[in-house]
Order: C-alpha cells, then structure tokens, then sequence
C-alpha cells in the first residue's frame, strides 16, 4: 500500500478527484472522495478510493485521541 500513497500524492490533485496506483486495479486509476461519515467538511475528508474497484485508502495524520503528556524537566 505504500507505493499507492506515494504515487497518489505525487498525482495532480483535481477538486474531489485524483489519479493514482490502485494496487488491486495494478494500475493508474481515478480516485475519488467518497461521502464522510465521519462529520469532516466538504474536502477535508482524508479517505480516498478508487473509483473502478473502490480499493479505499487514507491519507492525512491521524488526529491523537488524547492529550500529549510531557515530562516536567
């Protein structure tokens, strides 16, 4: 799955479409954002799937569920 997020995020992204290795199709393939449910805004979205077969992949950071909690120096 790493080549495919690496060749999608080099590929020319297009509003809510973008082109990029699908490894299922083993090919380059439309991708496209499918509708959230998970509340993100219009675009904002970091799931991305291939508009052929519907392989999905996620790109973007992972928000952190809690609080990062340093050490007091």
């Amino acid at each position: 799955m790493t080549g495919a997020m690496t060749a999608l995020r080099s590929s020319v992204l297009q509003g809510e479409h973008r082109f990029g290795h699908c490894v299922t199709c083993a090919g380059e393939r439309l991708f496209e954002r499918p509708a959230c449910s998970d509340g993100h805004e219009p675009g904002e979205c970091p799931e991305w799937a291939c508009a052929e077969c519907g392989h999905a992949i996620w790109l973007g950071l992972a928000e952190c569920a809690r609080p990062l909690v340093t050490a007091a120096v």
